[in-house]
């Protein structure tokens, strides 16, 4: 059985919800060896038949964006905790979220994959997103309000 896993910030600002398609057991951990996510010791994860909800306080959310300038790293101005990365495309918002910053829960003992996507086109690391990144909403209001 699928369950609600929800998570935040260290300080509490900037809140996720992960509405899983599969057990927690099924979703995949990823080790991103890009420079940003090994220097802050991201997990991610993500599931396309999923829904993931971040809310931040106003004001609390920083947006970080480097190398192709694709994608938002979302992180907590209050904290600095990196909590998820999305990118927009066609309307639809897709993400994956940091399962050490936000602390979510269940994935103490998953094997970690490394991901390398250095080597992908623009076109490739967009149609692997989609296909592997989790659909997202991204609201600015005060958590739990």
């Amino acid at each position: 059985m699928t369950h609600t896993l929800n998570g935040s910030c260290h300080c509490g600002a900037v809140h996720v919800q992960l509405d899983p398609g599969k057990l927690v057991a099924e979703l995949p951990l990823r080790a991103c060896q890009c420079g940003f996510c090994r220097r802050h010791g991201a997990r991610t994860t993500s599931d396309p038949e999923a829904s993931l909800h971040i809310t931040a306080a106003p004001g609390s959310l920083g947006r970080y964006r480097f190398g192709r300038r694709a994608v938002d790293f979302l992180i907590c101005r209050e904290c600095a905790v990196y909590v998820a990365a999305i990118i927009e495309d066609d309307g639809q918002a897709y993400g994956v979220v940091n399962v050490v910053g936000t602390d979510l829960p269940g994935f103490a003992d998953h094997e970690v994959q490394r991901l390398d996507s250095h080597d992908e086109t623009d076109e490739q690391r967009l149609a692997r997103r989609k296909a592997k990144w989790t659909p997202t909403t991204l609201v600015e209001a005060v958590p739990n309000a």
